[in-house]
């Protein structure tokens, strides 16, 4: 019987093909885990896209509140400002930012817009961009800004 109790409690632990196992398992979600958060350029592109949607519906919400027109020209890929008026070309200073004309290369971001045709798109006392839905493509995503209601996802 004794012999039997000294088998029995022999066999707890971990064999040493075990522990390297499971070493070698925990190696591999830490090294995925710091390729996942060491790589933000596609957070980057994210944020600054979303800065963009929101400058366009600040012109909107700025049109509406003052029944005049008021838009964003994209001047470039990476230059853009808020202007008031259908034939304004003096930039307005967007809440939150340091110049009249917002520059991508300077937020360090590499998000480039592709202007619409034009460059301008401006919003009615209504918040609508015009008769027909506009599509700004960027290399972070696509902006749409809806037909009549100036719905922008």
């Amino acid at each position: 019987m004794i012999r039997k109790l000294k088998n029995k409690h022999s066999n707890q632990g971990f064999t040493m093909i075990e522990v390297i196992a499971v070493l070698v398992i925990v190696g591999i979600l830490v090294v995925v885990a710091a390729i996942k958060m060491s790589n933000t350029s596609d957070y980057d592109l994210a944020s600054q896209l979303e800065v963009v949607k929101n400058h366009l519906r600040y012109a909107q919400i700025r049109a509406m509140n003052t029944d005049s027109v008021w838009g964003i020209n994209f001047t470039s890929e990476t230059t853009y400002y808020l202007f008031q008026g259908n034939t304004s070309i003096t930039p307005v200073i967007i809440p939150g930012e340091e110049n009249a004309t917002v520059n991508l290369v300077s937020k360090k971001t590499k998000l480039t817009v592709t202007p619409p045709v034009g460059g301008r798109i401006t919003f009615d006392q209504y918040g609508s961009p015009g008769a027909a839905t506009i599509t700004i493509n960027t290399n972070g995503g696509t902006i749409t800004l809806t037909q009549n209601t100036g719905f922008i996802p």
